[in-house]
């Protein structure tokens, strides 16, 4: 838990460093999957989940705060996500920006009744900003998260295709 916390006062301190630059905010969708890795005393087995969720953001020339509301029948999670965009001072500002980030979040999973149901996460992503219009871009990314609090739920990784829409 002392993890988390830190973890989490990082990512807010992130927040508030961040407002000084010119913002552009955003609301979006996310399609997302996770393969997550579940531990025993004999094997390690995978189980895939796949998820649709609602994003909000701000954006600016060097950072970027996403926070996502995601789900299905069995898994829920709320995340929050902070991203540097990066190669921008090679490239100006090209249709196609990489990024790299930390995210940390939370985790509510009914597969298993034997189960604690409630857990964290974080870990680290990377993808790809394509900006299809002035006001649209589609996100491309790959996480890998580590799971605390929820055994006996290890990892989860994967990849998402999100939609954005700046206002």
């Amino acid at each position: 838990m002392l993890r988390f916390t830190l973890l989490f006062t990082f990512l807010c301190t992130f927040l508030s460093a961040q407002q000084e630059s010119e913002q552009f905010p955003f609301i979006g969708a996310t399609l997302a999957t996770h393969s997550i890795d579940v531990k025993s005393l004999d094997r390690t087995s995978s189980q895939n989940e796949t998820l649709v969720g609602f994003r909000y953001g701000k954006q600016t020339m060097d950072w970027r705060t996403v926070f996502t509301l995601s789900g299905n029948n069995d898994l829920q999670t709320f995340a929050i996500e902070i991203d540097k965009i990066l190669l921008d001072e090679l490239f100006e500002t090209p249709k196609l920006r990489p990024y790299l980030g930390a995210t940390v979040g939370y985790l509510h999973y009914d597969e298993d009744a034997s189960l604690d149901n409630d857990g964290v996460y974080y870990g680290g992503n990377f993808g790809f900003l394509i900006y299809a219009t002035a006001t649209i871009d589609v996100d491309l990314s790959y996480h890998y998260y580590k799971v605390s609090g929820l055994d006996p739920l290890d990892t989860m990784q994967g990849a998402s295709l999100s939609l954005h829409y700046f206002f």
